[in-house]
């Protein structure tokens, strides 16, 4: 027990392992001999491991590799260093992955002359595996958010063992079937979404990406009232609603034809992933004198159900907010967020169910009563079910709790806007833990553990514009704030 102390004191791992334990009073060079178990892909295990290695200790290792290995999980690893050398075990490659993640955590420079000589690390035994099959990062892509920050938060949900990450153009997509449709000179252009996806899947991340199909179609924040695609083509005012064009005006027909040629551009771009999120949080109810004229609700799903079709025709799950599918007046949800009406929650029943729900809880709620009846609800219904919590810490452990115990898909972690300072690092090694199991993180409430964590990510990038260091542009601002 003291030796995992000492770890966890010394050792800032984020997922913290499910079973660790070290002893620095015995220190092991990472150099020389590496022996890598892969049950699954052991040559390009081996290829991985000698890249990498070269890259973050600055020397290539002579790797053995074999195809025998006693880990059965496919994203499970072991880690043994001691006298010996240096093993690592796992079934697939993405667990060697997630085996050399920790071991970069672990190994520090030793501390001789001026530039490094080399790494060590304890006496060391690991066995670790995930708990939830789908653990992933949502993560916004606004007009202000360089592409670089994008790749930074790609290798850093690598790093932290997420599997999916979900990426939301806030009109940065360059659509070359609809140009009217971004901003011009977005940064999100199909070779960008190229070259970032050959990244995220050289690191062990599945790329998703998302289009908001129903409200937030103003590709914008409300408070701001900007509108990416109004400000500038008036002339479009037909596909979106009178008031606002929050959302998209369902009774034209041309609506649904735009946003499913943007699916496909957006889906091919990305390669072709196995999910697609399609938003449909936080829509308003319709302004458009043809849309009320009928039952919305029919509007609504026929534009959804469309969209499902063409992704499902192309081999893909889409996945969705939740809250217009609770009606807001029903009690059994007051404390939760349930923007639905009699309308729109009628929709929970007639969707197809092989749609992701993804179940956005931001408060104290779950926490404060130990239930979390919104996602029990939707599994009832007979949809796979994710948690996507935002920066409340308890509320982000509670949720991942309830997802692990009642046997749910997995974690949807939200960033938005939020990422700044302490609290962002904070809450990204808190999510991090609690999608990979119900170890906390090892590195306790500073920002330092993460600050080393996101700095390597940089390093790989081989960062070199400052704005690119850190997770602000800038360290301060002269700027004058009228209250």
């Amino acid at each position: 027990m003291l030796k995992l102390i000492l770890a966890a004191l010394y050792m800032p791992v984020a997922p913290a392992p499910k079973e660790m334990s070290a002893d620095w009073s015995v220190r092991v060079p990472l150099e020389g001999r590496v022996e890598v178990r892969c049950a699954e892909s052991p040559e390009a295990a081996g290829r991985w491991i000698s890249e990498k290695f070269a890259g973050w200790f600055g020397k290539a290792p002579q790797v053995v590799f074999a195809a025998d290995s006693s880990v059965t999980e496919p994203e499970g690893y072991e880690i043994a260093a001691d006298g010996g050398g240096v093993r690592l075990s796992a079934k697939t490659l993405q667990g060697v992955r997630y085996a050399l993640y920790t071991l970069r955590q672990i190994a520090e420079a030793i501390p001789e002359g001026e530039t490094v000589t080399g790494y060590r690390m304890p006496k060391l035994a690991i066995r670790d595996a995930p708990e939830l099959k789908f653990r992933g990062m949502h993560v916004c892509w606004f007009p202000e958010v360089r592409a670089t920050f994008i790749e930074h938060m790609i290798r850093l949900a690598a790093y932290y063992k997420y599997n999916y990450m979900v990426i939301e153009s806030w009109g940065v997509f360059q659509s070359e079937k609809h140009p009217w449709f971004s901003l011009k000179g977005g940064p999100m252009t199909k070779a960008e979404i190229r070259r970032l996806s050959a990244v995220a899947k050289d690191v062990g991340i599945t790329l998703i990406p998302q289009l908001n199909i129903f409200g937030h179609a103003a590709a914008s924040r409300i408070g701001g009232g900007k509108h990416v695609a109004l400000d500038y083509h008036p002339e479009r005012k037909c596909l979106f609603e009178p008031v606002a064009g929050w959302n998209w005006c369902l009774s034209n027909p041309a609506s649904t034809a735009v946003v499913k040629d943007l699916v496909v551009e957006l889906h091919e771009a990305f390669g072709n992933p196995p999910y697609f999120h399609i938003g449909c949080d936080e829509a308003e109810k319709p302004s458009c004198a043809s849309c009320r004229a009928k039952p919305y609700s029919q509007l609504v799903f026929a534009h959804i159900n469309a969209v499902h079709d063409l992704l499902a025709a192309r081999g893909a799950r889409a996945m969705m907010w939740h809250d217009k599918l609770l009606n807001g007046k029903d009690g059994r949800w007051k404390g939760y967020y349930a923007y639905g009406d009699d309308e729109t929650s009628s929709l929970a029943e007639k969707l197809p169910k092989d749609i992701v729900i993804c179940d956005w809880h931001y408060g104290k709620q779950v926490c404060e009563t130990g239930a979390y009846p919104t996602a029990d609800h939707f599994k009832d219904l007979g949809f796979e079910v994710v948690t996507s919590p935002w920066t409340d810490i308890p509320g982000v452990r509670v949720q991942a709790k309830h997802m692990r115990d009642h046997g749910f898909k997995g974690v949807l972690q939200t960033v938005w806007n939020e990422f700044r300072g302490c609290p962002f690092a904070r809450l990204m090694e808190a999510a991090a833990c609690a999608a990979w199991s119900e170890r906390d993180s090892t590195t306790g409430h500073s920002a330092l553990g993460f600050n080393t964590h996101w700095r390597e990510c940089g390093c790989d990038m081989g960062v070199t514009d400052y704005a690119d260091t850190g997770y602000y542009d800038t360290q301060s601002t002269r700027d004058v704030l009228d209250y």
